[in-house]
């Protein structure tokens, strides 16, 4: 009987554990991530520039949608927003290889977007900026992986990596 007992708990305690192992690995789509939202050229919907759009707009977050790419740009000075800037991504450094997406800011200098974009091969971003300014175009010099911008780029200064 203690034999069949303990065969039972330990069966009981594997399932448990396979249980709670799928709720960590698989988890379904919620709501707000299937609510599509894409930042406009003019456009005034964004909010609380150069903080890190993704800390709000995941998956289980308090944003209303779940962003692939998000962030915020600053003018060549960094004195001010760069109203509608335009962010594009490369297969290949320096605007190289396959277009694979742009993406158009809006007038409060916020850029985002939640339609799929594949990172998993790493892209390179490049900022088109104002013409006629220094540096109208810029470039990062090494790819990324995911699209939390301003996670490593603040608002005051530049994130190392750009060309």
């Amino acid at each position: 009987m203690l034999k069949g007992t303990i065969s039972f708990v330990f069966f009981l305690t594997i399932i448990g554990i396979m249980i709670l192992s799928q709720s960590f690995v698989w988890s379904p789509t919620t709501d707000e991530c299937k609510v599509t939202k894409v930042s406009k050229t003019n456009g005034n919907k964004s909010h609380f520039f150069g903080l890190n759009c993704m800390s709000c707009h995941k998956a289980g977050r308090p944003g209303k949608s779940c962003f692939t790419i998000g962030g915020s740009v600053m003018d060549e000075a960094r004195g001010k927003i760069h109203k509608n800037p335009v962010i594009k991504l490369y297969t290949e450094p320096k605007g190289g290889g396959k277009l694979v997406a742009t993406i158009s800011g809006d007038k409060l200098g916020n850029f985002y977007t939640t339609e799929s974009i594949d990172f998993s091969m790493g892209l390179y971003p490049t900022l088109i900026g104002t013409p006629g300014v220094a540096e109208p175009i810029k470039h990062m010099s090494h790819p990324v992986f995911r699209g939390n911008c301003n996670s490593c780029h603040g608002y005051r200064e530049e994130a190392l990596g750009i060309d």
